[in-house]
């Protein structure tokens, strides 16, 4: 095996392969796209380069990106980039299905050059922050995702491994099909430090404002103790929480984040509740009332939770209290089409596809948002400057 060395950087072994890619014998491209990944990898200190297969590539919204982003993308595909494993995209910043009476449709060329480049690179047009709803990962298996949510996912729920890349690098390692050995790649990174003793049963709202609270109090990689199994979509708020206002990729769940993928190594432990949370949040929780609009799927909705939205919605006889807006990716959109129809008709239903708020501009700006995902209300509050509550989807459809 060949190494590289950079000066006081980490030695890094290359096989042969692997030079053979860094000399050019699979283009330029692919060359170039290595030797990023090789120095980034040196300077954090890994050892060699590791297989991945799956990549996710976030940051392609144009409103993210801007110019220099497109340019950056289209110059990739211009010279044959081409993705060697499988390979998703985040949203967007426009509605693709072209019918939103909220998201700004501005930007529409330039998302649409942005989304073709990506194409012509073979990255598959999900659309969507859920790259495991289209394939989960096993445990221990190597990735190269960005989004954070999806990262948190991916460790603490798949126990498979992944840092919290950045999109260029995540594309770059689509383009190479490697990552560098480093970070939570490595089973002695996966260290968990602290217990927290979570005393009553998970709900929508506690599961953001558990999230919200470990993301603004808990540095360390931190081992959650539930009194009873949570339901997936839960998990996922909670862990989408916890990624948007800390730096968590990794947040064990006792009893369902699978075993050998992490090491207790635990030095703090911490008891709280239910009650504790809603104390400590209560400037931030919907009293209830009218509303101007309810943002629903932050993440993205899966077909499950969109179904059963469906069903609630259904059932309801009175008036909702405001408009409710959910985003969904465009698989699940193309699996309701008969149902979005019901929805749109209704008016006060709205369904975006492959975009969501956090990442898109608004065409007018509502007085008060409600929302049962911690994320949508970190970021649409720092983002959009919006006032944002949190309610249940319970208390929301009423």
């Amino acid at each position: 095996m060949d190494q590289v060395q950079d000066g006081e950087a980490q030695l890094m072994y290359l096989t042969p392969e692997q030079e053979r890619i860094l000399g050019g014998e699979e283009g330029w491209v692919k060359a170039k796209a290595l030797k990023v990944i090789v120095k980034v990898g040196e300077a954090l200190g890994a050892d060699k380069l590791i297989m991945i297969r799956h990549a996710h590539v976030s940051g392609i919204s144009y409103t993210n990106i801007g110019e220099p982003g497109l340019k950056f993308l289209e110059e990739l595909a211009e010279n044959g980039a081409e993705t060697t494993v499988y390979t998703t995209s985040n949203p967007t910043c426009i509605d693709l299905a072209g019918k939103s009476t909220l998201i700004d449709q501005g930007y529409l060329e330039q998302q649409l050059l942005v989304n073709k480049a990506l194409e012509k690179m073979k990255i598959k047009p999900t659309y969507t922050c859920l790259p495991y709803m289209l394939r989960p990962p096993s445990p221990h298996e190597h990735l190269a995702w960005g989004e954070s949510n999806a990262v948190a996912m991916a460790n603490s729920f798949y126990g498979a491994r992944t840092n919290r890349e950045g999109g260029p690098i995540a594309l770059l390692a689509s383009i190479t099909g490697y990552i560098y050995n480093a970070g939570l790649h490595r089973l002695e990174e996966r260290r968990v430090k602290t217990l927290i003793k979570y005393e009553d049963k998970l709900d929508d709202i506690t599961a953001s404002l558990l999230g919200l609270w470990i993301g603004e109090n808990i540095d360390e990689i931190p081992m959650i103790d539930l009194p009873t199994t949570p339901r997936i979509q839960d998990v996922k708020l909670l862990l989408a929480s916890a990624a948007a206002t800390g730096s968590h990729a990794l947040i064990v769940i006792k009893d369902l984040t699978p075993r050998k993928t992490y090491i207790e190594d635990i030095d703090d432990k911490i008891t709280i509740s239910k009650r504790d949370l809603f104390r400590t949040y209560k400037d931030n929780i919907w009293k209830g009332g009218k509303y101007s609009l309810a943002y629903i799927g932050c993440p993205h909705l899966s077909a499950t939770e969109f179904h059963s939205i469906i069903k609630l919605l259904e059932k309801k006889r009175d008036k909702l209290r405001g408009k409710i807006v959910l985003s969904i990716p465009p698989l699940v959109s193309s699996m309701f089409q008969r149902e979005l129809e019901v929805l749109r008709d209704k008016n006060i239903i709205e369904v975006i596809t492959g975009t969501c708020p956090v990442v898109a501009q608004f065409k007018y700006r509502p007085d008060i948002i409600v929302t049962n995902s911690g994320k949508a209300f970190f970021y649409l509050r720092k983002l959009h400057r919006l006032d944002v509550r949190l309610a249940s989807l319970n208390n929301i459809i009423g």
